[in-house]
């Protein structure tokens, strides 16, 4: 699809969608509990479905009723040959890796788009001498047979690896029959998502301990059923905010949790650190509106899905934005750095990249052009933000990545007054 996006400013009353990142816990917390588990509320986007049609191969039931999930878990060993397709979501395949293999279940995982490229070798490394095989079934990472069962133990990982694979053995260790250790050889990066991980496992009754060198996860643990409430989504809701910048107006932010443990909530600090007008309002919500903004160094280490549109802020603000420790973007969905470089530097921003970082030299109205979503639903959006800063209209060719997380994101966008006409192409 094409999104055809002319300029114009958005102002208005905003509601998070639910987190996608939150969502991917709870339903595989609520499916791998011995009960009934409700899960709400929930969008059903294309990662979100991915990982419930995974669990439902675990023989996990998974019936939904409008934006509610009633979970019944998978009941003692599944079966013993199973097949599972990820579509692209890598948080999707690195989370199920590890728990297919504490039920010592045979699997194939297979994938689309950019992930049977995304790397595995965490997992080659450290599951291999536990007992597990993966087998590569073709030159990419992906179609990947497993087998063998996962056994307890010591797991060395470097911290500025995705923290997905740390994620996937912290679901996975609680159900062997022994005690593991989870050693950080490195300072670890995105560190916000394996906290997020950590509470959520926490509602679901099991018990992660932090250590001075990693983790310690008991074994024999249960998963307990619970009522969980999905927070809003500030990755998905930083798009918005970086739109009220734009706006005398301003766009206001609802329905995000202030005491929320995802990382991008950042978003709103360093909003404030671009000058932005930002005010917090009475009920939790947050009010973002235009203001004299100049650029900034931005460390992405543990900030790396913001890197897109603070890029985009970037080209706002008066002055240079350095964002540096953003080398894991280059294999993401797309190469994200190289990807926003090149789109913004067809709509006339200064801009450039190297394998780390990007740097923004602002300030200027930009001009319209023809960029690419390059399969990337960060990418997509973000070029649908920068639209509302260029003077001529704005053509995003493959529009349709944002159905990956966010398929109502040009509606939320036309509703808050936004002008993009998205058809096929």
């Amino acid at each position: 699809m094409i999104a055809t996006v002319k300029s114009s400013i958005l102002s208005g009353d905003y509601f998070a969608p639910p987190s996608k990142s939150d969502s991917h816990r709870a339903l595989i917390c609520a499916a791998l509990a011995n009960g009934f588990s409700f899960v709400s509320p929930l969008a059903p986007s294309e990662d979100i479905r991915a990982t419930i049609s995974a669990l439902r191969a675990l023989d996990a039931d998974i019936q939904l009723q409008e934006e509610n999930a009633v979970v019944s878990g998978i009941l003692d060993k599944p079966m013993d040959h199973i097949r599972i397709f990820c579509n692209e979501s890598g948080s999707t395949l690195r989370f199920l890796i590890p728990i297919v293999a504490a039920y010592g279940i045979e699997a194939i995982f297979t994938g689309a788009g950019k992930l049977p490229q995304r790397p595995l070798s965490l997992y080659h490394e450290q599951l291999s001498c536990k007992g597990v095989v993966l087998d590569k079934l073709e030159s990419d990472e992906l179609p990947l047979k497993i087998t063998g069962k996962l056994k307890p133990g010591r797991f060395e990982l470097a911290g500025n690896i995705s923290s997905q694979f740390l994620t996937g053995l912290l679901f996975a260790l609680p159900l062997l029959q022994g005690d593991s250790e989870l050693i950080l050889t490195s300072p670890l990066e995105s560190k916000p998502y394996v906290d997020m991980t950590i509470a959520t496992l926490a509602c679901f009754g099991i018990e992660i301990a932090e250590t001075e060198l990693g983790y310690r996860v008991k074994g024999n643990q249960s998963y307990i059923p619970c009522s969980y409430k999905v927070e809003g989504d500030y990755s998905n809701a930083a798009f918005f905010a970086a739109a009220g910048l734009l706006s005398e107006q301003g766009v206001v932010l609802n329905g995000l949790c202030k005491n929320s443990k995802q990382g991008d909530r950042e978003i709103i600090k360093l909003i404030a650190q671009f000058g932005g007008n930002v005010t917090h309002m009475a009920d939790d919500s947050i009010r973002i509106a235009r203001s004299t903004l100049h650029g900034i160094e931005i460390d992405a280490a543990q900030i790396p899905d913001l890197v897109p549109i603070l890029a985009v802020i970037g080209t706002f603000a008066q002055g240079r934005t350095h964002i540096y420790h953003a080398h894991r973007l280059k294999i993401k969905e797309s190469d994200r750095l190289t990807a926003m470089t090149q789109n913004l530097q067809a709509l006339g921003a200064d801009i450039c990249c190297d394998d780390d970082s990007i740097t923004v030299n602002g300030g200027k109205r930009l001009h319209g052009g023809v960029v690419s979503a390059y399969n990337d639903h960060r990418i997509a959006m973000s070029m649908a933000v920068a639209a509302l800063f260029c003077d001529g209209e704005v053509l995003i060719d493959g529009a349709e990545a944002v159905n990956k997380s966010y398929p109502q994101f040009f509606e939320d966008y036309n509703r808050l007054g936004g002008c993009a006409d998205v058809r096929m192409g």
